[in-house]
């Protein structure tokens, strides 16, 4: 990326990990726009160029995994099996069971977050799908297709359900026994193990 992309990018995350942050200690309801670019040291007017909403802002970093999911998969080596492409790649997400390029635990207080908050639901779901079109779109490339085929499509969706089911396994069940990593690696490679071309 170009450096004022790079620092695009960064005043981005800034402002959404500054809502995050804001919301958790006050309640989304406690939080407004002004206080969000102020703990940044921007404008209001900055942050309304950034997102539309404090919702939208708060759940960015979720949908920005999609872009780094896909560089992810992307920089896999062209002769591993696109299962084991794709395990790799979903775990690289969590190494030290912690979601890449974000503060530690913010994986976990983001989805404990939402389910405090129903104002935040439709931004999640709207992150998730985003990230799972991504993948798709990452994924018809590595197989050659265009990104409107069908099995790249489901097979975004199997890994993104295998993805949530290993952290739901893990947080319930697993701690002490493995990493977040590892269990997410072996939850997508069970999922699309026999399902994707050259697997």
């Amino acid at each position: 990326m170009r450096r004022r992309d790079l620092q695009k990018d960064q005043t981005r995350l800034d402002l959404a990990l500054a809502a995050f942050e804001l919301a958790r200690q006050h309640g989304l309801a406690g939080v407004r726009v002004p206080q969000i670019a102020a703990a940044t040291g921007v404008s209001p007017r900055t942050f309304n160029n950034y997102f539309p909403s404090k919702e939208a802002a708060i759940a960015w970093p979720a949908t920005r995994r999609g872009t780094m999911l896909a560089a992810s998969l992307a920089a896999r080596p062209a002769e591993e099996s696109l299962a084991d492409a794709l395990a790799a790649a979903v775990a690289s997400m969590y190494q030290q069971d912690e979601m890449d390029g974000l503060p530690p635990g913010w994986l976990r207080d983001f989805r404990e977050l939402v389910a405090a908050e129903p104002a935040l639901h439709g931004e999640y779901l709207k992150a998730a799908s985003a990230v799972e079109a991504t993948l798709a779109g990452a994924i018809a490339r590595r197989l050659g297709v265009a990104e409107g085929e069908l099995e790249p499509q489901v097979l975004a969706a199997v890994v993104a359900g295998a993805e949530r089911a290993a952290v739901l396994y893990w947080v319930r069940r697993a701690q002490g026994s493995g990493t977040l990593e590892d269990t997410v690696r072996a939850a997508v490679r069970m999922a699309v193990r026999g399902m994707a071309s050259g697997s």
